[in-house]
């Protein structure tokens, strides 16, 4: 006799918070062609963020509200399947790797080469844009 896995064992309570969060608040920003290609420009022009460098007063890039938003929700998947960068060679070969979910398993790492990383984030969130609006795609 098999038994069902129960709500709790199946992570039901983080998977409805984390739809509703994404149909409220990410897939609007992001459905918007506008708003989604200003993000996407934002993000291009600054990846990563900078933490402000205070002894050389410089100040921080802080990323806006709206793409911290979806920032937030392409961090919360699960490990398995996720893009990671990989570096290759320091300042000249960065990659895109996808992790297993498993511990102690290596990542996979795919062919395309980029200059920084920098480059590599950028086409992280690309690719993870893109799936989260097929996934959610009507």
């Amino acid at each position: 006799m098999t038994k069902d896995k129960t709500g709790v064992q199946l992570n039901q309570g983080h998977t409805s918070t984390d739809d509703y969060i994404t149909r409220t608040y990410v897939l609007p920003l992001l459905k918007d062609e506008k708003t989604r290609n200003r993000l996407i420009e934002e993000h291009r022009a600054c990846p990563v963020g900078k933490a402000p460098a205070l002894h050389k007063g410089q100040p921080g890039v802080e990323h806006s509200k709206e793409l911290r938003t979806v920032l937030d929700k392409l961090r919360r998947q699960p490990m398995a399947g996720k893009y990671v960068t990989i570096c290759k060679k320091d300042f000249k070969d960065y990659r895109i790797g996808i992790c297993s979910g498993v511990r102690g398993q290596p990542v996979k790492i795919l062919e395309e080469s980029f200059s920084s990383e920098e480059a590599c984030e950028h086409a992280i969130f690309l690719k993870r844009v893109l799936e989260l609006l097929e996934k959610y795609a009507e």
